[in-house]
């Protein structure tokens, strides 16, 4: 399958646990989820911006979808890229992938779709006009 290549401006690198692993030595695919976790995590971490209030809602994801193209092995280097590819009027489509840092191989690529919550009302509600702004920004681009 070609893999087709994209650009990243955040890379987050992974520590691999033992717990990791399952029977045939390589990264269970439930904890693919917890390294996209971290990788949105830190996209976000690294786009706040002291005008940026992230409290007046959260980010919850709605859709997740993986291709796992090749396992992952105990004792890789991994890292897990992240960019936000589409906002909508309240989600948005975050791109990740797993890849190796030595090789450059792309072991695994996800879309999710997040939307924002206000926890407040327990309900649905628009992408902030800042968040937007801090999001296009950093990538660059209008979305």
């Amino acid at each position: 399958m070609e893999i087709k290549e994209e650009t990243f401006k955040t890379t987050l690198p992974i520590q691999i646990r033992f717990s990791d692993i399952d029977a045939l030595g390589h990264i269970n695919n439930n904890i693919y989820f917890s390294y996209f976790d971290l990788g949105k995590t830190d996209y976000f971490e690294k786009i706040k911006s002291s005008l940026v209030n992230w409290t007046e809602g959260i980010v919850v994801i709605a859709h997740i979808s993986v291709d796992f193209f090749s396992p992952i092995y105990y004792k890789e280097i991994v890292a897990v890229d992240t960019k936000v590819i589409k906002l909508g009027e309240k989600s948005g489509v975050c791109l990740q992938q797993i890849r190796n840092i030595k090789t450059n191989e792309i072991k695994c690529r996800c879309e999710s779709v997040f939307v924002t919550y206000n926890p407040d009302t327990q309900s649905s509600m628009a992408i902030p006009d800042i968040w937007r702004k801090a999001i296009s920004e950093f990538e660059g681009k209008e979305l």
